[in-house]
């Protein structure tokens, strides 16, 4: 009878909304009467709720005996994990079209509160412009600004929270205990290892400030040592040209001595024609004239005697000055290659080569170039101090922006490694709970001659709140596998497969109980007797929790358990009020009328 569904319901603290019938709570109250009232036994009679309902809409709460508020209430049934306003829990009878209607975010949402442990309820909450992921330890916020659209994010952690359970066996909840005990002090070690990376990661980062520092201090010497080589190269390509321009004194000497002795051999040669031909009168002139010439041709002599010794004189200052260049310029490469970090017998950097190449060949050149240089600079000289402390201001800004970009990539990163984490925690085990589902449901419509599956569906892998159980069925060889929904199903077949999905979830809930109100209305009876022999056999493990089947009606010949407890329900005119049911009576007279029979 549907009076017990709602009597379950209201007496653990549902709402109306949820059978589905009055909106107000006097409206179940039997006509004729200015009251009604229920008692309800729960984990195993520890828990006692009791409600007394007034037409005027009024309650009067107990639990455990003593009176209490609906609060309290409440948070003892949340505490058991009884959902009553879960379709996967509780099903009411003008409920059970409800379960088809539900898209497929929302019966992922009441199968992980059903029978997913605590920590796989990612809770989603969408809102324009704010994103709040909640895990068992972690809240993680993601908010985009209304005018740059950039997103920003913040983690939290959640204060522990109670854990829901149901009623187990000492021993059973002992083993439990101690396997939490042991997790959480393996947690506690990840816990330790973390915080030792993050320290580690603190501690590479500043390294890493460090080695940048150090980095642009390199850089400015490579810079000095660049000058520097341009300078040596600037002095070797000059040394080189003066080298190339020294008077070759030997060939000189080499030529003033031929002259000379060119001279010489013409002197004899005149003085022997002379002597040959004094006889001669007319030769005297000609003695004459080679005298003159002879006279020539020492003053000749002495000049380039004079000009021979001018320009050893000269070689050898020129000499001197190339040892002293040549010392300056060792000396000026020793220090460059000092201030480079360089070894005496290292030869300069390809870059370094390439760097002197681009400047100028003269020394004129390189002080034109420095002169430029020089005035360039100058022209700073007449800035004021605002700009500059403007500058240094603008300079630090930047410093400190770049600092506080990589602390928020920094954390943007651990923002994601968090996700990430968490999206394993949860979507792992969401998986395999799924797959568990799906073997059961597959099985049970196997063995009703048709084919169900069951699938864990999103379009896109990263967004969590578009994630969906996704129920398929058919009825039918010819036909294909159709998702199951409000209209493509027959009434009859969207019963089954809602049936037979509750029950696919019976092995592995969580919760005490579930109730399912005839639900096996419109089901054709081969269809009916199946679903009843599935439910029997499922509902009737050791394993699953306490299961009512509500019906108005059965069929015959079904079959049953010594596990099940079965309650009819009888209503009329002529029934006998309750003190006075005699059950063993009740009984002897039904084996009288069966003897007989």
């Amino acid at each position: 009878d549907s009076a017990y569904v709602c009597a379950i319901c209201l007496g653990l603290a549902g709402k109306t909304a949820v059978l589905g019938r009055g909106d107000k709570v006097g409206l179940y109250v039997k006509r004729g009467c200015n009251k009604g009232n229920m008692r309800l036994n729960c984990n195993g009679g520890n828990v006692v709720v009791s409600r007394e309902i007034f037409v005027d809409n009024q309650s009067l709460w107990m639990l455990n005996g003593r009176h209490c508020n609906q609060k309290a209430v409440e948070e003892e049934v949340k505490a058991l994990h009884i959902q009553v306003s879960n379709l996967c829990q509780f099903l009411p009878q003008e409920k059970v079209g409800e379960f088809a209607k539900m898209s497929k975010i929302e019966l992922l949402e009441a199968t992980e509160k059903s029978v997913g442990p605590p920590e796989m309820e990612l809770e989603v909450i969408r809102e324009p412009y704010i994103k709040v992921f909640y895990t068992k330890e972690e809240r993680y916020m993601v908010k985009r600004s209304h005018y740059s659209s950039q997103i920003s994010t913040s983690n939290s952690a959640v204060h522990p929270s109670q854990y829901l359970f149901i009623a187990v066996d000492a021993e059973q909840r002992r083993q439990l205990e101690e396997q939490m005990k042991a997790c959480q002090s393996r947690l506690q070690e990840i816990d330790n290892r973390i915080k030792a990376l993050q320290k580690e990661a603190s501690a590479l980062d500043r390294r890493d400030n460090e080695l940048l520092a150090e980095k642009k201090r390199l850089s400015e010497l490579k810079g000095k040592k660049r000058q520097l080589e341009q300078k040596i190269s600037t002095k070797q390509d000059s040394l080189k040209q003066m080298e190339n321009s020294t008077i070759d004194m030997k060939k000189i000497e080499e030529e003033t001595r031929e002259k000379i002795t060119n001279v010489n051999s013409q002197k004899v040669a005149i003085v022997g024609a002379f002597m040959a031909q004094m006889k001669v009168a007319k030769l005297t002139m000609e003695k004459v004239y080679l005298a003159l010439e002879t006279v020539g041709l020492t003053a000749e002599k002495t000049k380039l005697e004079n000009d021979c010794r001018e320009g050893a004189s000269e070689l050898k200052a020129t000499d001197q000055r190339k040892i002293h260049l040549t010392g300056q310029c060792k000396g000026l490469l020793k220090r460059a290659k000092e201030i480079c970090r360089m070894q005496g017998d290292q030869s300069l950097p390809e870059d370094l080569r390439n760097a002197f190449s681009k400047l100028p060949d003269t020394p004129d050149e390189i002080d034109a170039m420095l002169n430029e240089e020089h005035s360039r600079a100058e022209c700073f000289t007449s800035l004021s101090e605002s700009v500059v402390e403007e500058y240094n201001r603008r300079e630090q800004e930047i410093k400190q922006l770049e600092k506080e970009l990589q602390d928020k990539n920094n954390t943007l990163n651990a923002y994601r490694q968090n996700i990430s984490e968490a999206k394993d925690r949860w979507l792992n085990p969401l998986k395999q709970l799924v797959e568990q589902i799906n073997d059961r449901f597959s099985d049970f419509f196997r063995s009703m001659q048709c084919a169900g599956e069951v699938d864990l569906h999103s379009e896109n892998e990263e967004e969590y709140d578009k994630y969906g159980i996704r129920i398929r069925v058919k009825f039918h060889s010819h036909t294909q596998l159709h998702e199951l929904t409000p209209h493509h199903q027959s009434g009859g077949e969207r019963s089954v497969s809602t049936m037979l999905y509750l029950m696919a979830l019976q092995e592995l809930n969580r919760c005490p109980f579930r109730v399912v109100d005839e639900i096996n209305q419109g089901m054709d009876p081969i269809n009916e007797r199946r679903v009843f022999d599935i439910v029997v056999r499922t509902a009737c493990k050791e394993t699953t929790s306490q299961y009512f089947f509500i019906t108005p009606k059965l069929l015959q010949n079904l079959q049953y358990a010594e596990e099940m407890t079965i309650l009819f329900v009888h209503n009329g005119p002529h029934m006998l009020p309750p003190c006075q049911w005699d059950e063993k009576a009740f009984i002897k007279q039904c084996l009288a009328r069966k003897a007989k029979e």
